[in-house]
């Protein structure tokens, strides 16, 4: 028994390289300082009086957390980051991090933070959730729309330097940051803004599917005359759910074949694809609803 736990413990701790964190936002050509705009987020709770860059970068695991809105304790602004004012047609992007030194001040940067991209595989997608009043009383709990969605390769996608073909499909592996536009008929607004990259592990694998997400304030401004409302919408949590077709071959948590302990249990969710081997076509990866609204 003790020899399987310390598997566990150091597995963990040589993936916390692959783990990371959205804390800049680019507009007009510009990138933010690191949580300019973008809500903090707080370590989980490791029970260590000093966290770790680990309790920072580990990614949401619970898609019925509240957590999965804006990351780790992000769903009420404690932190206050100020509000980007941007135009409705507007390029925006959200940049990839792995080092603490920001939260942590005099963090030690490891190698892996130097060159921080998405080491994982995965979908990512934006989305955009208009505040009813001030954006640092707004907790995230009103409908959601989806205005991006990346699969498959791209124009920004970065070339593979690595052996692992499979990942190659992926149009976001590997990227240091990903842009998209603001559809340009949303309407004029506080909004949140959310980036959120997935990592489809099997359902059978230590931790099932993770999440990387945060959220930025913005003001969307339109001087158009024409102005859509965004559809379809849906709550987050809830645009994930246990047996949900394409997603997961579980109806329950407790169905779940590969079950350590109670934790890894609650944990072990989805299975969104095949990921891990050189035969995986990600043609036959089914995207999780709801569909993106272009305006």
């Amino acid at each position: 028994m003790k020899f399987t736990v310390l598997i566990v413990v150091t597995s963990t701790l040589m993936s916390a390289n692959a783990h990371y964190f959205f804390d800049r936002l680019m507009h007009n050509n510009t990138w933010s300082e690191p949580w300019e705009y973008i809500r903090k987020i707080s370590p989980q709770e490791s029970g260590s009086a000093t966290p770790t860059d680990y309790d920072y970068i580990i990614p949401i695991v619970d898609p019925s957390s509240p957590d999965l809105r804006c990351g780790r304790n992000a769903s009420s602004p404690w932190s206050n980051p100020k509000t980007a004012v941007i135009q409705a047609g507007d390029t925006v992007g959200f940049a990839v991090n792995t080092t603490v030194g920001l939260p942590i001040a005099g963090a030690i940067v490891m190698p892996w933070d130097r060159w921080p991209n998405l080491y994982h595989p995965g979908p990512a997608t934006a989305w955009l959730s208009a505040a009813p009043g001030p954006l640092k009383e707004y907790t995230g709990d009103g409908d959601w729309v989806k205005i991006l969605s990346v699969v498959g390769r791209t124009n920004q996608s970065e070339p593979p330097n690595d052996e692992y073909y499979w990942k190659h499909q992926w149009g976001t592996y590997q990227a240091k940051s990903w842009n998209f536009t603001i559809p340009a008929s949303t309407p004029p607004g506080n909004y949140l803004l959310r980036f959120e990259h997935i990592y489809p592990l099997p359902v059978n694998a230590l931790q099932g599917a993770q999440f990387y997400v945060n959220c930025a304030h913005v003001r969307i401004v339109n001087p158009r005359n024409h102005v859509n409302v965004p559809s379809p919408v849906v709550k987050i949590p809830g645009v994930y759910a246990f047996g949900q077709k394409g997603i997961a071959d579980i109806t329950t948590k407790e169905s779940i074949e590969y079950q350590l302990t109670e934790w890894w249990t609650k944990t072990e969710i989805y299975f969104y694809a095949d990921v891990g081997n050189e035969t995986y076509d990600i043609r036959d990866f089914v995207k999780p609803k709801p569909v993106v609204w272009s305006g």
